[in-house]
């Protein structure tokens, strides 16, 4: 009987000294707290008939008043790591419920971290291993042209840009976007990008984005954008072989399926009637009677030009040659008013004439003189046609189809303009 006694003292004071030994040893415990149950549920969070989530339901008392506990479900899937905090304070008896949503398709190790309001770890506990199907979209890129099947510099072009990512900022591990093959620079946040400003040529676009969980999405668009051609237009004139200080009008007209409002005009006129406006209308109805030649430079938006040209005359006006001392006079035959002084004038003249042709000739000189003399005096037979000199002395002729020739005085003959 002495023996057993003292055989039961023996296991009891051992119980209690491991008793007390293992609460030492137990932060968790040590702190007066204790967990009354734990248990976790498979879920089907997106109704496709696949387990993705696991929940974890946590029962946790305290018999030394209250105490603020952090709680971490940590979830590692080949070696990569991913953490659900709570904070929970626990006063007599509390619960808390922590959900692992799945980022990828396989197996799932996890666990569950207790630690206090300063971060000391607790407790550790083992959940368990899953096989999980993603819970949450993974990543995707998606790039797609909105326009014509052909487009030139100028068109309507848009490229829109999805994207999204609810693993990595699910988790905190939100990754970088990259985009190449433009010509300008790219925003994230640019959701469509305006490609009708953009120089002709063949472009690559590629968008790729990899989170730091490893997950990657890309997308490649081609798109061609063709110069577009050069501007089409004629020079129409209003006003062409008429008297001057008569309506005229010079009109740049642009072909039916072209607009060129916006484009710049650029006119040379020779002789020079001054700076021309950036216009498509040219009033020449004020220009001298002469010939007058037409350049018009167009160019379009992307700075490729076409240069177009015309002739236009102006004849000499007799209801202006009073007004404008300046202008070339058109004769008008016997009606012509004449002063005596013109006519003293003229015999005077002719006298003088004579005797420089008699020194002359007496000196053996007489046929080059003779031959001067001649080709100033030579009047050229219009053969009836209409007649006008320019500005530089040029006589011209006019035939009715509206071709001109002109007087060459060197060879005393009429040649083709």
């Amino acid at each position: 009987m002495r023996n057993f006694i003292l055989a039961f003292l023996i296991v009891s004071c051992a119980f209690t000294m491991n008793t007390t030994a293992s609460n030492d040893d137990d932060p968790f415990t040590s702190e007066g707290l204790n967990i009354i149950a734990i248990r976790n549920d498979t879920l089907d969070s997106n109704q496709d008939g696949m387990m993705d989530a696991v929940r974890v339901v946590i029962i946790i008392n305290s018999t030394q008043g209250s105490a603020d506990l952090l709680l971490t479900l940590i979830g590692d899937h080949q070696g990569i790591l991913v953490r659900e905090d709570s904070v929970m304070r626990v006063e007599n008896q509390e619960n808390a419920s922590l959900t692992y949503d799945s980022w990828t398709e396989g197996e799932h190790y996890l666990s569950l971290e207790i630690s206090d309001a300063e971060g000391r770890l607790l407790k550790f506990m083992t959940i368990g291993y899953f096989d999980l199907s993603p819970a949450l979209k993974v990543p995707e890129i998606s790039l797609e042209m909105n326009g014509a099947q052909v487009i030139e510099t100028g068109d309507y072009c848009e490229i829109s840009r999805t994207f999204f990512d609810e693993t990595g900022p699910r988790w905190g591990y939100t990754g970088t976007r990259s985009i190449i093959g433009t010509p300008f620079k790219v925003l994230d946040s640019e959701t469509t990008l305006d490609c009708s400003n953009w120089p002709a040529g063949d472009y690559e676009i590629t968008e790729t984005y990899q989170n730091g969980l490893g997950q990657t999405a890309s997308d490649v668009l081609e798109l061609k954008i063709e110069n577009k051609p050069p501007p089409k237009f004629t020079i129409s004139l209003n006003g062409d072989g008429d008297l001057s200080g008569t309506p005229c009008t010079i009109l740049h007209l642009a072909d039916e399926d072209e607009n060129h409002d916006s484009f710049t005009k650029e006119w040379t006129i020779s002789p020079s009637q001054g700076v021309m406006a950036n216009s498509s209308l040219i009033d020449c109805s004020g220009w001298n009677a002469g010939v007058y030649k037409i350049l018009l430079k167009v160019t379009n938006n992307e700075q490729i030009s076409t240069t177009g040209g015309e002739m236009l005359i102006r004849l000499t006006n007799e209801d202006l040659t009073s007004e404008d001392s300046d202008a070339p006079t058109i004769s008008q035959g016997q009606d012509t008013e004449t002063t005596k002084v013109g006519l003293y004038g003229v015999i005077g003249i002719s006298l003088i004439l004579g005797i420089i042709v008699f020194v002359i000739m007496s000196r053996g000189r007489s046929d080059e003189l003779l031959s001067g003399l001649t080709s100033e005096e030579i009047i050229p037979d219009s053969e009836g046609l209409p007649t006008h000199k320019d500005e530089s002395g040029i006589l011209w002729r006019r035939h009715p189809d509206g071709e001109l020739d002109w007087w060459d005085k060197l060879t005393y003959s009429w040649k083709r303009w």
